[in-house]
C-alpha cells in the first residue's frame, strides 16, 4: 500500500503543482514549453511501445492501434469544436 501511495505521489504530484502554477501564471511561452515537454514524453512512450512490439512480433497490431488512437483523438477534437467549446 505504501509503494502504491508513493507511485501516486510521483505521478500526481507534478500534476497538482502544475495546476497551481498554471492558475497563478499565464504565459504563452510557458504554455508552449510545457506542451512541448508533454509531447516529448508521449513520443518517448510511443518509441518504447514500438520497441516492445517489435520484440514480441506485434508491430503491425501496435501500428493499427496507434492509428486508431490518433483518429479517436481527432474525432474527440471535432466533437468538442462542433459543440462550441
Amino acid at each position: 500500500m505504501g509503494f502504491l501511495a508513493l507511485l501516486g505521489l510521483i505521478g500526481g504530484g507534478p500534476t497538482f503543482m502544475g495546476t497551481l502554477v498554471g492558475q497563478a501564471v499565464v504565459s504563452d511561452i510557458m504554455s508552449a514549453g510545457f506542451l512541448a515537454l508533454a509531447a516529448g514524453s508521449i513520443l518517448n512512450v510511443v518509441m518504447q511501445l514500438l520497441r516492445v512490439a517489435d520484440k514480441m512480433g506485434w508491430r503491425e497490431l501496435l501500428c493499427w492501434a496507434l492509428l486508431l488512437g490518433l483518429f479517436l483523438g481527432f474525432a474527440t477534437d471535432f466533437v468538442i469544436v462542433a459543440a462550441g467549446a
